[in-house]
């Protein structure tokens, strides 16, 4: 089976670039798009799933669209701009739980969202020092946890990257160009230079595994697998496969 991606554009903060990076980049500004990810399958069962959910409320800084002529949108604005509402949305994938990957899952009720149960277990208990879980964004959903690397559907499967989060999934998905992988773990390009190792993470649970994790996605990528890094600006307006 074959899948288009199309960034949609659900959030944005001004953070600094060593959020991402870890050791490289303090001190400089820059705009963290948040985006949830669109899958639309071509023949098949004509599937259409939801990879993250963004923010549920933010502002969007008059700034943000000066400098860059983008413009977050709330999920259901998103989803209208292509002639979807929430309920043409067959499942929803979580890379992790984090407030700005799945802000807006109140809105899939009755949907199948599929997330590590790692990760499940980090937001219905969270670690006191880890301020981004909030359990009321999974309250009342239809959780199907997921163990380890599996395959969710033809064509989109999932692989545990853990360290940025200890339930952390990456997500794999066959296009007409070949495979993409949506990264799973918080970074942008930066992560990912031309020449020597992926720079890991800037936020991390655990460091270690979260250096080797993202090796393992720079791996695929210098094999010709596309990488989508959760938090990359230049994204906008692309469409894969």
């Amino acid at each position: 089976m074959s899948y288009t991606i199309t960034p949609l554009l659900v959030g944005v903060r001004n953070v600094d670039q060593g959020i991402m990076t870890y050791q490289q980049g303090y001190g400089k500004r820059i705009w963290l798009p948040m985006w949830a990810f669109l899958l639309q399958e071509k023949g098949g069962e004509g599937r259409t799933i939801i990879v993250d959910t963004g923010l549920d409320d933010f502002i969007n800084p008059p700034e943000f669209t000066e400098d860059t002529g983008l413009e977050a949108l709330y999920m259901d604005e998103a989803l209208a701009q292509h002639g979807l509402t929430v309920d043409d949305i067959d499942a929803v994938i979580n890379t992790h739980l984090h407030d700005d990957h799945c802000g807006n899952n109140p809105m899939f009720e009755g949907k199948p969202v599929y997330v590590q149960r790692t990760e499940l277990e980090c937001c219905q208990h969270p670690h006191p020092l880890d301020y981004r879980y909030e359990p009321s964004f999974i309250e009342d959903l239809d959780i199907h946890p997921v163990d380890g690397d599996a395959e969710l559907f033809p064509g989109i499967s999932v692989m545990a990257t853990p360290g940025h989060t200890p339930g952390v999934q990456a997500v794999k998905v066959e296009t007409d160009d070949g495979p993409v992988v949506i990264t799973g773990m918080c970074c942008n390009f930066s992560n990912f230079p031309n020449n020597g190792p992926a720079v890991c993470p800037g936020v991390h649970f655990n460091a270690f595994n979260a250096y080797d994790e993202i090796q393992k996605l720079k791996a695929l990528r210098d094999e010709g697998v596309t990488i989508l890094p959760l938090h990359e600006l230049s994204l906008a307006g692309k469409v894969y496969g």
